[in-house]
């Protein structure tokens, strides 16, 4: 077996325009070496939201905080991988600061998405949740935490991580 091949990933997400999302679905993911596209079916959720998820996707992956392990399936060491938790949670309005409606939370081992209602639906949320135990349990995602420093969770704000 080959080792799989590091990246520092572009992931996207978008809302369809064009139609791609099948029927009955709420997500269309689409992966390859380095690249990883999310769309979703208008309605499922704002484009505020993928605005957002994209600035602190760009920030996390460009920084090496995560890498796409492409080419690794369930038998690449499984132990390392499987105990990762990524997923999204909608939680009320009243919860956000104003103008946030994704706050990432991330500690060793895991990290969540914190989505403000009614930015995305229960179904885009559970289809993304399954798309990313799969990922997981394959091994397709590293998450790169720096013990030393003695964090123990950062939280990401999108408005504090965009370009000057």
């Amino acid at each position: 077996m080959t080792e799989p091949e590091i990246h520092l990933p572009d992931l996207r997400y978008e809302v369809d325009r064009e139609g791609k999302v099948p029927a009955g679905r709420a997500l269309l993911v689409r992966e390859e070496p380095g690249f990883v596209l999310a769309t979703f079916r208008p309605g499922d959720v704002s484009e505020v939201l993928c605005e957002q998820l994209n600035i602190v996707c760009r920030y996390i992956f460009s920084n090496g905080l995560w890498v796409q392990r492409w080419g690794a399936d369930e038998s690449t060491e499984p132990s390392e991988h499987t105990r990762l938790k990524i997923r999204f949670e909608i939680v009320p309005d009243d919860a956000f600061p104003k103008d946030h409606v994704c706050i990432p939370r991330e500690r060793p081992g895991e990290f969540t998405w914190f989505i403000r209602e009614p930015h995305m639906s229960q179904q885009a949320c559970d289809e993304s949740n399954a798309h990313l135990r799969q990922a997981v349990r394959a091994g397709l995602w590293m998450q790169r935490w720096d013990q030393d420093e003695g964090e123990t969770e950062r939280f990401f704000f999108p408005d504090e991580l965009e370009d000057p």
